[in-house]
């Protein structure tokens, strides 16, 4: 599961290895052979290794998601920019129903203040099917994230200032998006293709 705090540490982990195999190398007595640059009684120190598809797929998955979340929120913000910048980060039926809501939101003069934060967001499961020409449907690779979003400073008011978010509304929102990718190998054409959410009192939900 690749969470973004946890890629992060892992990095983070990989430098610490790296700095104390080199520390205990320079240490180190003189080496019995005098051409040699590495002790033969040190540990050898591992090699990065290259992230494997899956693992490709799931960080760029994840990295949609605050991408997602700003273009959004960038268009309930600002009624002058065109709805079509939601295919940016989203395809249908994601991007269809996205255009379609904001679209209601602006015609009954409503507007937004503040933006959503994200919390969490980790790779649930990893699809990799690749059959674009397939029929009725086609396959493309999946990647289904989890998000945990605080949306208490996001609000809504109509013409005259009030606000139309109730009082009471949850903090949270608990999104299950589905993350696919028409154009695949290629790492920047991954796509919100649905994002159902739930209102949570905490991301624990």
């Amino acid at each position: 599961m690749a969470v973004i705090r946890a890629t992060a540490g892992a990095a983070a982990v990989l430098l610490a290895l790296t700095a104390s195999g080199c520390s205990s190398s320079s240490e180190s007595g003189p080496s019995s052979s005098p051409t040699s640059g590495t002790s033969t009684t040190g540990t050898p120190i591992p090699s990065p290794t290259a992230p494997s598809p899956v693992e490709e797929a799931q960080a760029a998955a994840v990295e949609l998601v605050p991408e997602y979340l700003r273009t959004i929120d960038d268009l309930y913000l600002d009624p002058s920019l065109p709805l079509d910048g939601i295919y940016q980060v989203a395809v249908a039926p994601e991007a269809t129903a996205q255009a379609t809501a904001i679209g209601k939101f602006r015609s009954q003069g409503y507007r937004q203040t503040g933006r959503s934060q994200l919390v969490t967001a980790s790779a649930a499961s990893v699809d990799l099917s690749n059959s674009p020409a397939a029929s009725p449907s086609p396959v493309f690779p999946t990647v289904v994230v989890t998000a945990c979003v605080d949306v208490s400073q996001v609000d809504a008011v109509d013409a005259t200032g009030q606000s139309i978010v109730p009082p009471d509304r949850p903090r949270y929102l608990v999104q299950q998006l589905t993350v696919v990718n028409p154009n695949y190998p290629d790492t920047s054409s991954w796509r919100v293709r649905e994002a159902p959410n739930r209102q949570a009192q905490s991301c624990d939900e």
